[in-house]
């Protein structure tokens, strides 16, 4: 049978998509309790990895079979009809839920908890709530996939996923064709997708050859230079070298305070004693560093009192925490579960590139997800607020580039303790 006959991968996977409307995306979010941008990127992420485990199933004729008796038996259409009734909470959520994760050990075997962690990674939502949404999308997939692939027979839903294989993976969050042990373009330097290409790209392949031999240069000494004397030259640059390195070092070393433009002395690690007989360890001058020991103090104040992060970044436009950022809220989480009287207030802010609907948006966006991580933790919601002032309160220039970085900032107002 034709190709053409069937779907193009890329449709299907707009064709799940499209059922996540603002409606269904606002449901979902009060049900996992993560912000609305996160969450439409998990629903967004989780798509693509369902199917790429699909494809991994209906590589083999077993797997494809298997396949063709799960959606014939499943029902699975019932959720492509009503997604918002999917997300809506209840009974019926609780128990599609249940039905969703005995879909994804059927796809996935045991490798469910880690996919879910890749799509947690990608969006920003926890890896509890990314666990929620997987199990809630793994059965709208099928679904629509049930409804979109004529006769459902082992054959074409086989035909339908091998065909754009390369598609869905190239849309999977990255990290899963690592956990799936597939191939994916992450790993194909000569695959460029055409979204993120701008101008005419020349794709240079390279064959290995005999390597070239250079002749070894020909050093002269100056005849002036008296032979006891060479290497006085060559120890100065070194010493000037060695000099400018450790005072860059030191430098690197101490970030400005975004508010105060004031240099924090951050200084070895130091293991910070908690009540509870928990400990961190942070470098000195950090903000969970400087909060552990403001919170310590029953005299320290006034109140309320503003922390700037130090080291909370976020990937470009986005919720997404670096990978370096993590640990900043992991001890933060224990600083504030060891002192659960103290009530804090998360408050995101922006440079001004962009238009400042979407910077406030955005910065109230990161303050939620901030939170949404403290209290994946253990941290209790009801003590902490967030808020989102955008582009509108500034510390810096916003003419320079480092003026902008400044005003990129998360910070923590101790309101209570």
């Amino acid at each position: 049978m034709a190709v053409s006959q069937y779907l193009r991968p890329e449709s299907l996977i707009d064709a799940v998509k499209n059922h996540f409307t603002p409606d269904v995306v606002h449901r979902a979010s009060s049900l996992v309790g993560e912000p609305e941008s996160s969450t439409r990127s998990a629903l967004n992420a989780a798509v693509p990895s369902i199917l790429g485990g699909l494809v991994n199933t209906v590589s083999s004729g077993e797997g494809a079979n298997a396949l063709s008796g799960l959606i014939r038996n499943g029902g699975f259409g019932a959720a492509a009809e009503s997604a918002s009734s999917l997300f809506s909470g209840g009974s019926a959520t609780n128990n599609m839920m249940g039905s969703g994760q005995h879909l994804l050990g059927k796809i996935f075997g045991n490798k469910s908890a880690s996919v879910a962690d890749v799509i947690a990674k990608s969006s920003g939502v926890s890896s509890a709530s990314a666990t929620k949404l997987l199990s809630l999308a793994a059965p709208l997939t099928l679904g629509v996939l049930e409804r979109t692939t004529p006769g459902n027979d082992s054959a074409s839903l086989a035909n339908t996923l091998l065909h754009g294989r390369s598609e869905i993976l190239a849309a999977a969050p990255a990290g899963l064709s690592q956990v799936l042990g597939t191939a994916s373009t992450e790993t194909r330097p000569d695959v460029i997708r055409e979204s993120e290409v701008s101008a005419p790209v020349r794709i240079n392949r390279f064959v290995e050859s005999e390597p070239v031999r250079e002749a070894a240069p020909v050093v002269t000494e100056p005849p002036h230079v008296p032979r006891g004397m060479r290497w006085l030259p060559l120890l100065l640059i070194a010493l000037a070298a060695a000099g400018l390195l450790l005072y860059l070092r030191g430098r690197s070393a101490q970030p400005r305070n975004a508010a105060t433009g004031t240099v924090q002395q951050v200084g070895e690690t130091a293991a910070v004693n908690l009540p509870g007989g928990r400990s961190i360890s942070v470098p000195r001058g950090s903000i969970n560093y400087a909060l552990a020991t403001f919170l310590a103090d029953p005299s320290a104040g006034p109140l309320p009192k503003t922390f700037v992060f130090d080291n909370l970044n976020f990937e470009s436009a986005t919720t997404q925490l670096t990978p370096q950022s993590t640990s900043t809220v992991t001890n933060l989480a224990e600083v504030l579960k060891a002192y659960p009287n103290a009530r804090v207030e998360l408050v995101g802010h922006t440079d001004n590139t962009g238009a400042p609907d979407t910077n406030q948006t955005l910065s109230q966006d990161r303050a939620n997800a901030v939170k949404a991580m403290l209290v994946s933790q253990g941290v209790n919601g009801d003590a902490i607020a967030t808020n989102g002032y955008g582009q509108t309160r500034p510390v810096a220039t916003n003419d320079t580039p480092e003026g902008r970085e400044r005003n990129r900032r998360l910070e923590l107002n101790v309101m209570s303790k």
